[in-house]
C-alpha cells in the first residue's frame, strides 16, 4: 500500500511540480522589469540568459509536489483552499524563513507590497496547480 501511494506520488508529482513551477514562473515573469531579469541570469550571449535560481526552483517544486500528494494521501486537510494553503506555507517556509535565514533578501516588510503580492499570488497559483495536477490524475489517491 505505502509502496504504490510513493509510486504514484513520484511520476504524479513530477507531472505537478513542472507544471506549478512553470505556471509560478510565468506569472512572475508578467511583473519583472528588464533589468530584474538581467541582474538575476547569467548571459550566454546574443541576448540570452539562462536563470539558474528558476531551475533550482522546479527541482524544489517537483520534490514539494511529490511531498504534497503524499501527505494529502493520509491527511487530506492540506488540500483545504484547493492546494493554496499548501502554497502559502511553502512561501512562509521559503521565502521568509529559509532565504531570509540564508540573507537573499529582507523580510516582506521591507520590500514593496506590489513584489510582496506578486510572490503570494506566485505561490498560491504554483499550489493551486499542483492540486488540479493531483485531482486530474486519479491515481494519485488526492480528491476533492
Amino acid at each position: 500500500m505505502l509502496a504504490t501511494i510513493i509510486f504514484n506520488a513520484l511520476w504524479v508529482g513530477f507531472l505537478g511540480g513542472i507544471l506549478a513551477s512553470l505556471v509560478r514562473i510565468g506569472f512572475q515573469q508578467l511583473f519583472r522589469t528588464e533589468e530584474a531579469k538581467k541582474t538575476e541570469a547569467l548571459s550566454i550571449g546574443g541576448g540570452v540568459f539562462l536563470d539558474f535560481s528558476q531551475a533550482a526552483f522546479v527541482i524544489g517544486s517537483i520534490i514539494l509536489s511529490i511531498v504534497f500528494i503524499i501527505w494529502a494521501n493520509y491527511d487530506a486537510t492540506i488540500t483545504q483552499g484547493s492546494g493554496m494553503v499548501w502554497g502559502f506555507i511553502v512561501w512562509v517556509g521559503i521565502e521568509q524563513v529559509y532565504q531570509v535565514a540564508k540573507k537573499k533578501h529582507p523580510f516582506f516588510w521591507h520590500l514593496p507590497w506590489q513584489k510582496t503580492a506578486v510572490e503570494i499570488v506566485g505561490f498560491l497559483l504554483w499550489g493551486w496547480t499542483m492540486y488540479l495536477v493531483a485531482i486530474g490524475l486519479p491515481i494519485s489517491g488526492v480528491y476533492f
